[in-house]
């Protein structure tokens, strides 16, 4: 027993002792922290963080940011990610700490690499030239568009005034495509820089009318890579060496031919005939037009036409809109972002502003698009009052419409996403109202037509007037009994139908 209650003493004067040492230890550190007064803290030299420069002054020791050479990007700041995009590389700064904002929206990313592809008896190369710059799907909005070797040039405005991806589908039936590479050479190497950097060209011919051959622009169009591996083996006399074997091509791929800027653009004036238009095959817009949207790396992309072309700023101003207006992004209801269009004389420029292109209507220099052609076709909703608006800072909606009564025959060009419905591969561009099954099928879906009030589209100069030409005229016709009698009881199937969609 004696022993037991010995125990406990030493235990309990163990466990006061510990207190006692504790408390002390304490009261110690919170006199000591005390007694430093404010001058000896403000006389405490700073500790620069890494990257800082260390700078001894009459005041003591600062820290300074050193000074960087912004004409260039040392290796060791270069992400070599493949899928680092340009705007990455350009904007790396190790001494930032600051998060980068918030996405506006999540989407997945989609390839660029070159493939091969085939749509009825269209071979697609698809990303055949790709631009030098690439980005991710929520980073920007994709321009595609389409057009024949006659409408390449059309491109050094349109990439200009654009200033972001542009996803372009080149119909090159036969020899049409050695003239494709001439000119597409040509123009990013011998025009403006942005159609190197923004444009990608994809390539689209008919299995009847093959090219003679293609470049081999990409390692992956001959089969393998080209590489090489190495074996040990023993010869008969017992000695080891070592076997080197290549696979795939040993020239590997081949490069776009250098143009020669000296001479004038190979594009001419008046343009080359085509083979196509040689040939007078049917032009498959809606092949080219589905091919250039389904290849856009963005989640939003501008289905357009090559020859018209969009009022400056529009990827920074759209996106500064969205920011401002969330609700816009609300996924479970379809919303589309249109854009009135425009024509100018022949002799005129193309405006830059709203109020340049008013000033052009009143003075009867710019008319709106198609009105001599079939002004129903183009003409947005409260068309009148959208010219009467006040222009303001920015972008915003200037009315929401839709494709009813009497816009049904409306063929709008807009801002969409990646997952609106396509076009109708089954028609061609000569019989004419090839986009109207697309408009019609989002008005049985209900798209809202978000109007832009800032933002708008001028064909290149030049007013279109109708002219009659009977073989068109009959393409046209069977294209149009097509429509009604073969397509639209298919939208129906798949969609439904609506009261107030015609079409």
């Amino acid at each position: 027993m004696s022993i037991i209650w010995t125990r406990r003493v030493i235990i309990k004067a163990s466990l006061l002792f510990n207190f006692c040492a504790l408390t002390y230890v304490a009261l110690h550190a919170s006199n000591t922290s005390i007694s430093v007064s404010d001058s000896e803290l403000k006389s405490s030299e700073p500790v620069c963080p890494v990257g800082y420069t260390e700078t001894l002054t009459s005041n003591g020791k600062t820290c300074t940011i050193p000074e960087r050479n912004t004409d260039a990007v040392s290796e060791a700041e270069v992400d070599t990610d493949p899928n680092t995009t340009y705007q990455d590389v350009v904007s790396i700064d190790p001494l930032v700490t600051e998060k980068p904002p918030t996405p506006l929206f999540t989407c997945e990313g989609k390839s660029s690499e070159f493939r091969y592809g085939q749509r009825g008896s269209q071979y697609i190369l698809y990303n055949y030239i790709r631009a030098k710059r690439q980005f991710k799907c929520d980073e920007s909005i994709t321009l595609t568009t389409h057009g024949d070797t006659s409408f390449l040039d059309n491109l050094v405005v349109l990439s200009q005034r654009w200033q972001g991806p542009i996803s372009v589908s080149v119909y090159v039936p036969s020899s049409d495509y050695d003239d494709a590479i001439k000119i597409i050479s040509y123009l990013r190497q011998c025009t403006v820089p942005e159609i190197e950097d923004f444009v990608t060209f994809h390539f689209v011919f008919d299995n009847r009318h093959m090219p003679k051959s293609i470049l081999k622009l990409h390692t992956t169009q001959q089969g393998l890579p080209y590489f090489q591996s190495q074996t040990k083996v023993r010869t008969s006399d017992g000695k080891t060496i070592v076997k080197v074997t290549y696979h795939g091509d040993k020239n590997g791929k081949t490069e776009l031919p250098t143009a020669n800027c000296s001479l004038p653009a190979p594009w001419g004036s008046p343009p080359k005939q085509t083979y196509r238009n040689q040939k007078k095959l049917l032009y498959p817009v809606n092949v080219l037009r589905n091919v250039a949207r389904e290849s856009a790396t963005t989640y939003y992309v501008f289905a357009s036409d090559s020859e018209l072309y969009p009022s400056p700023n529009i990827i920074p101003q759209f996106f500064d809109m969205l920011r401002r207006n969330e609700s816009y992004l609300n996924l479970g209801k379809h919303r589309l972002f249109a854009l009135p269009i425009f024509e100018v004389y022949s002799n005129q420029t193309v405006p830059d502003s709203k109020q340049e292109l008013v000033k052009m209507l009143e003075s009867g220099m710019a008319i709106p698009f198609h009105k001599k052609i079939c002004a129903s076709c183009h003409s947005i909703p409260r068309q009148k009052e959208w010219l009467k608006a006040p222009v303001k800072e920015g972008l915003s909606v200037f009315h929401v419409g839709k494709r009813h009564k009497p816009h049904h025959n409306w063929e709008p060009i807009f801002i969409g996403t990646r997952e609106d419905p396509l076009y109708d591969e089954r028609l061609s561009w000569e019989g004419r109202r090839d986009k109207m099954t697309q408009g019609y099928a989002l008005c049985i879906l209900d798209y809202d037509f978000m109007i832009l009030d800032n933002a708008f589209l001028v064909h290149r100069p030049g007013v279109k007037v109708n002219k009659k030409d009977p073989v068109i005229g009959l393409i046209s016709q069977k294209q149009n009994a097509y429509i009604k009698s073969t397509i639209v009881p298919e939208l129906k199937v798949l969609y439904g139908s609506r009261p107030e969609c015609w079409l």
